[in-house]
C-alpha cells in the first residue's frame, strides 16, 4: 500500500507493504502497512519516524510517529532485551542506563516472549547490525 504523501508528515524514506514482513503479524489482518522516516508533522525542521496504520478504509489516527534518536534508543533496548533472553543480564558498555524491572514473572515473561518470536527477530537485528557496520 502507498504511504500517503498528503499528510502532517511528509515521507522522505518508505518502506512500503511493510504488512507483508511485520513479524509475527499476519498480512491480512495486521493494520502497520508503512514505515517511513520523513518531516516530523510538529516541525518541518525535525525529521521523524512514522508507523503507518491503516484500518482498510482509512489512515488510522493511532499512526505512530516518534524522534529518530528515541527509535535507535528503542532499537537499543529491543537488543539488549534479546540479550539479557540469552545471557541472564544486560550488555555492558553502553551509555544507556537500561535497568531491568524487580518483578521476576514480568522478567520471566519477557525471556519466553522472546524466545518464542526469535525468528521475527533475527532477520530485523541481522538488518540493523549490517546497516550499522556500513556506517
Amino acid at each position: 500500500m502507498d504511504i500517503p504523501n498528503h499528510l502532517s508528515h511528509k515521507p522522505v524514506i518508505k518502506l512500503e507493504n511493510y504488512a507483508d514482513i511485520d513479524g509475527i503479524y499476519d498480512p491480512k489482518t495486521t493494520d502497520a502497512v508503512g514505515l517511513s522516516i520523513g518531516l516530523a508533522q510538529w516541525d518541518n525542521n525535525e525529521l521523524s519516524a512514522k508507523v503507518w496504520r491503516n484500518t482498510g478504509t482509512r489512515w488510522s489516527r493511532q499512526s505512530e510517529e516518534l524522534p529518530l534518536h528515541r527509535v535507535i534508543d528503542l532499537a537499543s533496548m529491543v537488543c539488549a532485551a534479546v540479550y539479557y533472553a540469552d545471557h541472564d543480564n544486560l550488555p555492558e558498555g553502553i551509555e544507556l542506563d537500561i535497568t531491568l524491572a524487580n518483578n521476576k514473572e514480568y522478567l520471566a515473561s519477557l525471556k519466553s516472549v522472546i524466545k518464542e518470536n526469535r525468528e521475527y527477530l533475527d532477520t530485523p537485528i541481522q538488518n540493523l547490525k549490517k546497516i550499522l557496520e556500513q556506517l
